[in-house]
């Protein structure tokens, strides 16, 4: 355990490194031996770097994530206004890694209303992988709030997606059918 806490504090040291070379080598020893308190860290390197080798890595560490402790960390990300560049990104996650979202349905339909047409698309394409099984009357509040956008909405691209994401929810399996 001394161990394990020593080798996460450093990799979050080596998260703040002035050195590329250093950040990308603890990007790579947090697949190992990282856990939630380094994740964050990760995502909050993500969000404050403008080293375009260190955003690649995380992106691409984001999107092999296998472990679903993760996700609350994640959804967290995801709720922050200082992650909005990433949202698209961050939700590509649950469709592109091995991680279960579909407890957070609700916010993936209201970062598809709330967020630009990448948003929107990944969060269709995040509902449309879920397999499990929601309250009738949740459902119905989804497709309302989605009705609600779909008619505000000006980019005819977006009312596109938001029309697929309607449809998707209705068929979506009903809780106890």
């Amino acid at each position: 355990m001394e161990n394990t806490s020593k080798a996460i504090e450093t990799i979050i040291k080596d998260f703040k490194a002035n050195d590329t070379s250093i950040v990308l080598d603890a990007i790579k020893r947090n697949r190992k031996e990282g856990n939630a308190k380094s994740f964050q860290a990760m995502l909050d390197l993500l969000k404050d770097t403008d080293e375009p080798l260190v955003e690649e890595a995380v992106i691409s560490f984001i999107f092999d994530l296998k472990d679903n402790e993760s996700v609350p960390v994640l959804v967290s990300a995801i709720q922050n206004k200082d992650m909005e560049f990433y949202h698209s990104f961050l939700i590509a996650a649950f469709w592109q890694s091995a991680i279960d979202g579909s407890d957070y349905i609700d916010l993936f339909v209201k970062m598809a209303i709330q967020g630009d047409y990448m948003v929107c698309l990944e969060a269709l394409t995040v509902v449309e992988n879920f397999d499990a099984a929601y309250p009738e009357a949740d459902l119905l509040d989804f497709e309302a709030d989605i009705e609600e956008a779909y008619e505000k909405e000006e980019s005819q691209e977006k009312k596109l997606l938001l029309k697929s994401l309607a449809d998707v929810i209705r068929n979506l399996p009903i809780e106890g059918e």
